[in-house]
Formats: structure tokens, C-alpha cells, sequence
């Protein structure tokens, strides 16, 4: 609800076939968003399939910030859903299109990070970011 996450809207969720992801997948489906996700195996990315997901991405194999532009042609997405922290927030900066809007829900990757502050301006003046509580 805080992403504001519309019809045909881009919406990329790591660990996507977690409780969380499972649900988020659902709710991004019914708003008519294209849903991205991540995950660390074939069967758990076809869980996400069955739920709605567009694309599916196995974080072990392949670059997920590659495979969103990719599939957005260069773009980004509009809303990023992430409880890993750290160890993502710059791919997902990088992942993220003008104006796009950041989640960050969990900091399993940890609390701290380098930021290329560059790379936020790009996404005009910074893309909005999100905690929760």
C-alpha cells in the first residue's frame, strides 16, 4: 500500500517464494502489476509461476539487475519489495527505474552499505527508500 503500486506497474520481490513474497506476489497480481521475483531454486520459482510471477529469476544463476533490464528494455521497476539489506541495495538501485520506489523490509545481507549516492540522483534526486518498523 505505501508503494502505491498500480496497473501496469513493474514490481520485482526478492525471496519470492517466502511467506512474504507468496503474499506480495498475490496482491501485485490483483493491482495488475508485472511481477518480477527472486529466488535460490527451480522449485521455488515455480511456486512463485503458479502464483502469478511473470518473471522469475534464480538469484544463484543469474544477475538479477541484468534480467531486469532485460525484460524491461532498460528501464528498470517501479517498486522494489527486499528483505535482504545491504548485499542488495545498490543492484537494486540499479535495478530501479526513474522514479521507482524501494522497499526494504528485512536486512538479512546485513545493515550497512556503500552507496553510489550518483546512482540515486539518477533516478531523480533519489529514489524514495522505505523501512519498516
Amino acid at each position: 500500500m505505501m508503494s502505491r503500486l498500480s496497473a501496469g506497474e513493474t514490481f520485482l520481490v526478492h525471496g519470492g517464494s517466502s511467506g512474504i513474497g507468496t503474499f506480495a506476489i498475490q496482491i501485485a497480481k490483483h493491482q495488475g502489476a508485472k511481477v518480477f521475483v527472486t529466488a535460490g531454486s527451480e522449485e521455488k520459482l515455480a511456486v512463485c509461476k503458479d502464483l502469478g510471477a511473470d518473471v522469475c529469476i534464480n538469484y544463484k544463476t543469474e544477475d538479477f539487475v541484468a534480467r531486469v533490464k532485460e525484460e524491461t528494455g532498460g528501464k528498470g521497476v517501479d517498486v522494489i519489495l527486499d528483505s535482504v539489506g545491504a548485499t542488495y541495495f545498490q543492484k537494486n538501485v540499479d535495478s530501479l527505474n526513474i522514479d521507482g520506489r524501494l522497499f526494504l523490509l528485512g536486512f538479512m545481507g546485513g545493515a550497512v552499505t556503500q552507496v553510489n549516492l550518483a546512482s540515486l540522483f539518477a533516478k531523480r534526486h533519489g529514489a524514495s527508500c522505505w523501512l519498516a518498523n
